[in-house]
């Protein structure tokens, strides 16, 4: 009977046991539950596109950004014309001056094209000098282009960039093309951790901080444009 008993209480002690265990737990869990949920990451911009088709995100990107970069007389820097995959069909880089060798190929699908229109028939800036200071700028207003098309406008892969014409060309010959790839690593983290400035920069106001990033990070994508064969556009990278 004894033994009977001290099996008894030895199963009393085990219940009582399990019982302050879940009791541990349910009161954590209660705790847990009573707790602020944690704070939603920032926003990746304080402004997106609304529209739902992807061409339309585009011409709403364009404009955002076009209109946020000006001249010192106030007018618009450029205006950002987007290109249709009615224009072109894709885009080719060669190495060299050859067409029937490409050395890689872009589908029209996952290709977004930009075009930096000054106020000329060629797309020259008509207005003030072509300095080194506006040329940073320019491609500080692709770059953040680029940025916003890769972040918002799905399935987009790659973004190319006509610049305008400069002093001595009467004709497009310069481009910047990114590709997700080249800026995935600034995509994971706000624009403005990349691009501090919130108002975009006059010529010659680029901080050294954000001007090393802009260099950083379109040093290497300057391409020359040598024209379009059946409605592919053909670009070199720097030698």
């Amino acid at each position: 009977m004894a033994r009977g008993l001290g099996t008894r209480g030895r199963f009393a002690t085990a219940y009582l046991v399990l019982g302050a265990v879940v009791g541990i737990g349910v009161g954590s869990f209660l705790v847990l539950l009573q707790r602020d949920p944690p704070a939603p990451p920032p926003p990746w911009s304080s402004w997106k596109p609304t529209a739902t088709a992807t061409s339309d995100r585009m011409t709403e990107i364009a404009t955002h950004v076009g209109r946020g970069y000006k001249l010192p007389s106030g007018n618009q820097l450029v205006a950002i014309q987007t290109q249709n995959s009615s224009n072109f069909q894709g885009v080719v880089v060669v190495k060299a001056d050859d067409v029937r060798t490409p050395d890689a190929q872009y589908s029209v699908d996952d290709t977004a094209v930009f075009l930096l229109c000054g106020g000329a028939k060629s797309c020259k800036i008509g207005e003030g000098k072509a300095t080194v200071a506006r040329g940073t700028v320019l491609r500080r207003e692709a770059l953040e282009l680029a940025m916003y098309t890769l972040e918002y406008a799905h399935p987009i892969k790659n973004v190319l960039i006509f610049f305008p014409p400069g002093p001595n060309e009467d004709r497009l010959t310069s481009t910047l093309f990114f590709q997700r790839d080249d800026l995935e690593s600034t995509l994971k983290h706000p624009l403005r951790r990349t691009l501090p400035q919130a108002q975009p920069p006059l010529p010659g106001q680029v901080r050294p901080a954000e001007l090393k990033t802009v260099n950083d990070l379109t040093g290497d994508k300057r391409f020359k444009y040598l024209g379009t064969s059946q409605n592919v556009i053909v670009i070199q990278p720097p030698a």
